[in-house]
């Protein structure tokens, strides 16, 4: 045990991309100081969502345990909306979440969620002193709404477009503006015993990608409200396509919403100098405009952009670059470790990862070179060294590799099958009374 148990930050940053992240390749300067916190920290390069969309990748990230692909047939709903809650439910109910586990060694608990995936409805409370719930879930969310209007157009805005603006902006379930709710995070962190676990869910870089003028680089205003308009259809779902032009305006606002969530880094960092933590830092899954035809994260293609995230380990005094396969499935694991330890120990074995679709229409298992993607019947390998925009199956090259990869999903198969078969008759028994 560590003479004084560390407090610990997680900060979740939703749909950012690896490839937008300077410690990972990109240079635009979009990520300073998450840059700055993998140079000093231990910086996992090869990090893999458990799946492409937050509620088949948080759940996991938060117990360590995958879904099964059946876990929508458990839950009895109305819509295909609460059957996910429910499914949420189930499974952080199921299994200890990282909260709980933190919980019982003492740590006092702070979750800021406004993301309705994580929220109190589908259970993401559980093991929190302190939660708060942005989402459209809680009633805090029309507080949030007014807060970001007022941000986005100023102190004194005209009425009309207040109101234009909070049904533009944030009429949507999925968006917030972390300055919005800054405040409130340091409040309850000073109120906090130590020491402390602070969870934050950002959600600046989820489409409408809209952010304030401090963090506006590339995007005007006027370029930000259109973007907005023309790539709505194509980024939630409802649309085939989007015209060159609105597609690059999109990018645009989004690599400034990236430039605000590192901005958030930077005075998380600050402000919370005084308490010395250690914070992980982690995006839930990426995000398409057009790589392979689709956009957003609605569908559940498994390819880079949509899986691979960053991910690191700040304030141990300790800098390595971790290059082996690594899934935000860890993340219970590192925490936990580092709360016991004061240190963790990364996993090196090389082992291949596992992404999955809700469902599991789609599974891949990806080393540190190749990706085997499963969608139905059909199985794909991508050499990702020589091919990083997944066009070309090189199965017939490299069959070793395949049957290799293969056999990592049957694993896989046969792990979650046993769980799933476990949780049923766990259920059937409480329910009949017999234990």
């Amino acid at each position: 045990m560590p003479q004084s148990p560390p407090n610990l930050v997680l900060v979740s940053i939703d749909s950012l991309r690896a490839d937008h992240c300077g410690y990972l390749g990109d240079d635009r300067e979009l990520t300073p100081t998450m840059d700055a916190m993998a140079a000093d920290g231990v910086a996992f390069t090869q990090a893999i969502a458990p799946g492409p969309q937050t509620f088949s990748s948080m759940p996991v990230a938060f117990t360590g345990e995958y879904r099964p692909p059946n876990s929508l047939d458990a839950v009895d709903a109305s819509s295909h909306w609460a059957r996910r809650m429910g499914a949420i439910e189930n499974h952080v109910t199921r299994y200890e979440t990282l909260p709980e586990r933190l919980k019982r060694r003492g740590y006092t608990t702070i979750g800021f969620s406004p993301n309705p995936w994580t929220s109190t409805i589908s259970g993401f409370d559980r093991g929190f002193d302190h939660f708060v719930d942005f989402s459209e879930a809680s009633g805090d969310s029309e507080r949030l709404r007014d807060r970001v209007a007022t941000r986005v157009l100023g102190e004194n805005p005209d009425r009309k477009a207040f109101e234009l603006a909070k049904d533009m902006l944030t009429g949507s379930s999925f968006f917030a503006q972390w300055g919005s709710f800054y405040d409130d995070v340091l409040a309850a962190v000073a109120d906090a015993p130590e020491p402390f676990f602070l969870w934050v869910f950002l959600m600046d870089t989820h489409f409408p990608f809209v952010t304030t003028r401090e963090h506006r680089v590339e995007q005007s205003a006027l370029g930000m409200y259109y973007s907005t308009a023309v790539s709505q259809g194509a980024m939630r779902g409802t649309e085939d396509s989007m015209p060159p032009r609105a597609i690059r305006a999109t990018q645009r606002s989004y690599r400034d919403t990236v430039r605000a969530a590192d901005a958030f880094l930077d005075a998380l960092q600050r402000d919370l100098a005084h308490a010395d933590p250690v914070t992980v830092v982690h995006s839930d899954h990426g995000e398409s405009f057009g790589d392979h035809g689709n956009f957003g994260h609605h569908h559940r293609e498994l390819y880079e952009e949509n899986v691979h995230v960053p991910y690191l380990v700040h304030g141990l005094d300790r800098a390595e670059r971790v290059d082996d396969p690594t899934s935000l499935a860890s993340i219970p694991r590192v925490l936990t470790e580092i709360a016991d330890t004061g240190t963790f120990e990364p996993d090196r074995s090389g082992d291949p990862v596992v992404a999955a679709s809700e469902a599991g229409e789609h599974v891949a298992a990806r080393d540190d070179r190749f990706k085997l993607v499963r969608s139905d019947d059909r199985v794909v390998l991508y050499d990702l060294a020589s091919d990083p925009d997944e066009t070309t199956d090189v199965s017939t090259d490299h069959q070793a590799v395949r049957h290799r990869l293969e056999r990592v999903l049957r694993r896989y198969d046969d792990h979650v099958a046993e769980t799933a078969r476990l949780d049923a008759g766990t259920r059937v028994v409480a329910a009949n009374g017999d234990f």
